[in-house]
């Protein structure tokens, strides 16, 4: 039985930013792989760091999804949840695979 496909979720962005949003789509790739790796390796300083400039750097460009699970993702590694920041890692890497930034 074949699944559903994935929603996809439409963001409007500036026009001034569209030309640079591919970049910060894959930084924020970048940002997932190192997540994964700082939590295979227990690092939890560097997972606040990151997560903390992820919350920071989506609204800039009107993702504010992406500013909410990185805040999710900081809370969680603060108060020590391991099972819940895995989650919401993987829940923004399901995000940016499944975003279609739009011009309006």
């Amino acid at each position: 039985m074949a699944g559903r496909p994935p929603r996809t979720y439409r963001v409007k962005v500036d026009p001034e930013l569209i030309d640079i949003v591919p970049v910060f789509i894959e930084r924020r790739r970048q940002d997932v792989a190192s997540l994964h790796d700082a939590l295979a390796h227990g690092d939890s300083s560097l997972i606040r760091k990151i997560a903390h400039n992820i919350k920071g750097a989506g609204s800039s460009f009107g993702f504010d999804a992406v500013s909410a699970i990185g805040e999710l993702i900081e809370l969680a590694a603060a108060q020590s949840r391991w099972p819940a920041v895995a989650y919401f890692i993987n829940l923004l890497a399901r995000y940016l695979e499944t975003v279609e930034p739009v011009c309006e």
